[in-house]
């Protein structure tokens, strides 16, 4: 039997507990769980007679007051990433046990230098996609036009239905409290479902600024630097002019003008470790014979948020601002959510998924740059609007070359197949992405 212990990661409260719980009440008679942060202190002695197996769980069932049952049950280690004790051990349940079936859940996993490599099966759990955000709302029938990429025709009734849930999804984002804050009430009381989700987005926001002072005890980083950071890469859209994310720059971010990439680098991998930020690289110039890692600068990058919600949120935008349209950050929305669509459908290890985007001077400035399954340089720009001219796409088109080249937008064109551009809606991002590029829509999982 080769089974590996699961761990599942994630940032904070993107529903990593209650899905384990609902697959164990499904599939086992008992779920055992060990949560070493809520019960920490009661945990801390399961592993002073070492790290096998049939020890820590002969003490955890001492501790905790239950039996646990290895034909039967699940064990479950929630927020693994609190102990290393318990992170290590899982390298002994594969290699002794590997009969026990086995989940572990963290949220700073990335944080820890003592990793056990290849004797798990991780999986990075992310908000609800706009996909999932459909079901949740009731919009399954609109499922069909969703997942299909490109050429699919889409009827202006389903097309208009869409953008217009799009916009809801920019409002309440992912996060699995905020969806339940906005279907808990009816389309009838806009007022309180718009009340409860900024409440619950309010409160994540607050958790996640005091996780740093949890998790940041033994990091480089200080809580304070890693907040301001993360309250940066919103901040800093306030210096945009046509609404593109801009590069990120570190001029005042920790509280005065001397600041360095090297005084960046650790809050930055910091909240890229809790997967609260995504790093996007930015290239100023493409050589088709090396890969894109070869051709980075690691000091020029832009920061994305991990839900276009939790953004809403930071930025202080209103649901009625969103549905308005009028607001001065909406290219900016439009990418976060272009990119955490296509980040949710990308294929584990995190280390393949190195983010990029192109600027070469004012007038070629491309929001994604992504290899192909063949391979190939696909290019990728965002538009907010219905009918924005693609000068920067059309110059970089004409200089590189490139096979293929997608541009989302909030309108609906029908394409010719054998053109290089093709136009799409925005909400075609992640089936289009698992057609063109390695995917977890398109692997098998063994």
């Amino acid at each position: 039997m080769n089974r590996k212990p699961l761990l599942l990661a994630g940032a904070r409260q993107v529903g990593k507990t209650s899905s384990v719980k609902k697959f164990g009440s499904e599939n086992y008679k008992n779920v055992f769980e060990l949560n070493f942060m809520r019960d920490k202190v009661k945990l801390s002695s399961i592993f002073d007679d070492g790290l096998k197996p049939s020890s820590i769980l002969e003490n955890a069932q001492i501790a905790l007051g239950k039996p646990f049952n290895q034909e039967t049950d699940l064990l479950v280690f929630e927020e693994v990433g609190f102990s290393q004790d318990a992170l290590t051990s899982l390298k002994f349940f594969y290699e002794d046990t590997p009969d026990i079936h086995v989940i572990a859940t963290g949220s700073n996993i990335g944080l820890f230098k003592n990793y056990p490599v290849g004797k798990t099966e991780r999986i990075t759990m992310y908000p609800m996609t706009f996909r999932e955000f459909l079901i949740a709302t009731n919009n399954s029938m609109l499922l069909r036009f969703v997942d299909t990429p490109d050429h699919s025709k889409v009827p202006t009734v389903a097309h208009e239905k869409l953008i217009d849930l799009i916009t809801d999804y920019w409002f309440v984002g992912g996060m699995p409290e905020a969806v339940s804050a906005w279907i808990s009430y009816p389309d009838i009381e806009p007022l309180k479902r718009i009340n409860a989700v900024e409440k619950v987005k309010a409160n994540l926001l607050a958790d996640y600024k005091n996780d740093f002072g949890k998790f940041s005890k033994e990091h480089p980083a200080t809580a304070l630097n890693i907040r301001r950071v993360y309250e940066a890469a919103a901040n800093k859209i306030a210096d945009i002019e046509d609404g593109n994310t801009p590069k990120f720059k570190f001029k005042g971010v920790l509280g005065n003008t001397s600041v360095s990439y090297e005084d960046i680098v650790a809050p930055v991998d910091f909240l890229e470790c809790l997967k609260l930020l995504h790093k996007v690289f930015i290239l100023d110039g493409l050589n088709n014979s090396f890969n894109m890692n070869f051709q980075k600068k690691d000091n020029m990058f832009k920061l994305v948020p991990h839900d276009v919600g939790i953004l809403t949120s930071m930025i202080g935008m209103t649901y009625q601002n969103i549905k308005e349209g009028k607001d001065a950050y909406k290219g900016f929305i439009a990418e976060t959510f272009v990119l955490n669509e296509i980040v949710s459908s990308m294929v584990f290890p995190d280390e393949e998924n190195e983010l990029f985007s192109f600027k070469r001077g004012d007038s070629m400035e491309i929001e994604f740059l992504l290899k192909s399954l063949d391979n190939e340089y696909v290019p990728i720009e965002v538009k907010s609007g219905k009918n924005k001219r693609s000068i920067s796409l059309a110059n970089f088109i004409e200089k590189y070359k490139p096979q293929k080249a997608l541009k989302f937008t909030f309108n609906y064109v029908e394409n010719n197949p054998k053109r290089i551009l093709q136009h799409l809606p925005v909400y075609k991002a992640r089936a289009t992405y698992a057609k063109h590029f390695k995917s977890k829509d398109n692997i098998e999982f063994k």
